[in-house]
């Protein structure tokens, strides 16, 4: 998109046609051949750093609408600047490299072949403030210390944009089960109550005031096998041949 020069809020009150003839030129009110305003501006995404409008288009467009025009301000700055769209049928912008938890001013204008047309009414929109959320979690281990456990360790995020208030963890049974979430503090902690030789994806983030941070990949644990419940006892070794012997054994009951 390019930038067009700033106008006054109100269209050019009249435009002069010449003719080839000595006859004096012809004023025509420009109500008359420039388009009305766009309709129904609205802000459909407002972030932090950029707000993109939608409007509809003019009533009456007195002729093929060339390109539409935005023309912001910051309320603290009072200064106008223009962006317009790069085809003549888009009917929403987005302007970029605005600043946080600021108010600004928009107002579309609409131009056909004879130039620009009645401003909308302006509308004022507040950007988000600037979030800074965590980041990722350091150095996340996780590893199955029993048939039904997992111990899980991390440390804090490298980047924690202020005091980390917690952590979540968020952890799946098998390839298809439903995600959970429990919220943790510390630097490790054990989930149990798991199942039996089963595969567990797990994902971990840290959060602050501004709410949650950046996620961990996706970490897969196998918890163990079931144990007997004591050691083997009685066991026997008889040779069968030169290469292979028999054992025999009594598993606890």
């Amino acid at each position: 998109m390019t930038a067009l020069p700033t106008h006054p809020a109100t269209p050019t009150p009249s435009v002069r046609l010449m003719n080839s003839s000595p006859s004096p030129s012809l004023a025509i009110p420009s109500s008359r051949i420039l388009p009305s305003a766009p309709r129904d501006v609205v802000p459909v995404l407002v972030s932090s750093r950029f707000v993109r409008l939608s409007w509809r288009p003019p009533t009456e467009a007195k002729g093929n609408i060339q390109t539409y025009a935005v023309y912001f301000s910051r309320e603290s700055i009072k200064r106008e600047r223009a962006l317009n769209t790069s085809q003549s049928g888009l009917l929403q912008l987005t302007v970029g490299n605005l600043k946080p938890e600021e108010t600004y001013t928009f107002r579309v204008v609409a131009y056909n072949e004879w130039g620009p047309g009645e401003s909308s009414q302006p509308i004022k929109v507040a950007t988000q403030p600037e979030l800074q959320v965590p980041g990722p979690v350091e150095n996340l281990q996780a590893v199955s210390v029993s048939p039904t456990s997992i111990l899980i360790t991390w440390e804090p995020p490298a980047y924690a944009n202020g005091p980390v208030q917690g952590y979540r963890l968020y952890y799946t049974e098998g390839p298809t089960g439903k995600e959970q979430t429990i919220e943790v503090n510390g630097q490790s902690y054990k989930l149990e109550g798991l199942k039996i030789f089963t595969e567990y994806t797990l994902r971990f983030l840290a959060y602050n005031h501004y709410g949650p941070g950046v996620s961990t990949e996706g970490l897969t644990v196998r918890t163990l096998s079931d144990v007997p419940s004591a050691s083997p006892q009685n066991i026997s070794l008889e040779v069968v041949n030169s290469k292979a012997m028999f054992r025999e054994r009594n598993n606890p009951f």
